[in-house]
């Protein structure tokens, strides 16, 4: 493991970012801030658009390590072409900036959207569970589709610069402990969704920010993409329970435990030392 000392944050002002930074600070990061609009971030923080790449790349010099957030989190109604145009282009601007700056860690962050079971109007069912990093990704709406194209951008950055090493990180849910408001959603998911969401998944602020950093602080050798989500999901209901009646024509790849999360994070707890720390219910008291 290489410790750079010097990172820049994209969408720092953002609830993941914020505490991106609040993280990397804390490890004695010097942290430079990216927004698209001053938010008064500790530091040094810089404004810009990410589509404007000649910007991009003069701001990321003397930079030693990128972690990418900035992005609009959801597909609009009525502005697909807006958001694939700032998702897609915009990663592929802060890959490309880096890169000539000769910054060899990037973290971005992707989203386990990438699969269709959230936005997409005809979503898929998942043909096994838990899913992993392997499972077919079937999006077909414009924010799940812009991080499949972003994952795929950074293979092809990383083919034509040697060297790099690019996380993309598949963030599932993420939660502050004071937004741990899933009784009712925990105990009646139906109500919520029946088709599961995002698998009923969920990562805790603290712990998504602790695995951007382990993200840049290890040479993957190329491109790696990985799940990010808790150990647990957000439901009382048993995991078991939960494929049996939503998803009960999905191949099992292994036992299931009691409430044991439907996003397999085994990767990134082997390649980036990641464990997650909180869950929901053990800070909620449930």
């Amino acid at each position: 493991m290489i410790k750079v000392k010097k990172v820049a944050v994209t969408g720092a002002g953002g609830k993941v970012g914020k505490q991106v930074v609040k993280e990397l600070l804390s490890k004695d990061y010097e942290v430079l801030s990216i927004t698209h609009s001053p938010k008064g971030c500790p530091g040094k923080e810089v404004s810009l658009d990410i589509k404007d790449y000649n910007r991009l790349v003069d701001v990321l010099k003397g930079q030693e390590a990128v972690i990418h957030l900035a992005a609009i989190p959801n597909p609009i109604k009525g502005k697909d072409t807006l958001v694939m145009e700032t998702n897609l282009v915009g990663s592929y601007n802060i890959m490309k900036a880096a890169a000539e700056n000769n910054i060899k860690r990037i973290a971005l962050a992707s989203t386990d959207c990438t699969l269709g079971f959230t936005f997409s109007k005809n979503r898929p069912n998942p043909e096994y569970l838990p899913v992993d990093e392997k499972h077919p990704l079937r999006p077909d709406d414009s924010y799940g589709l812009s991080k499949v194209l972003m994952e795929r951008a950074a293979e092809a950055i990383v083919q034509r610069y040697p060297g790099m090493s690019i996380a993309s990180l598949r963030i599932t849910y993420v939660a502050n402990p004071e937004e741990y408001n899933f009784k009712y959603f925990a105990s009646n998911p139906q109500g919520f969704d029946p088709s599961g969401h995002n698998l009923w998944s969920y990562i805790d602020n603290r712990d998504a920010a602790r695995a951007f950093r382990k993200a840049i602080e290890i040479n993957l050798g190329g491109h790696e993409v990985f799940f990010i989500a808790a150990d647990n999901t957000r439901c009382i209901i048993p995991t078991k329970e939960l494929i049996e009646r939503y998803f009960p024509e999905a191949k099992l790849k292994k036992q299931i435990e009691e409430f044991e999360s439907l996003e397999n994070n085994s990767k990134a707890k082997k390649l980036l030392d990641f464990e997650p720390e909180f869950k929901w219910n053990e800070e909620s008291g449930i």
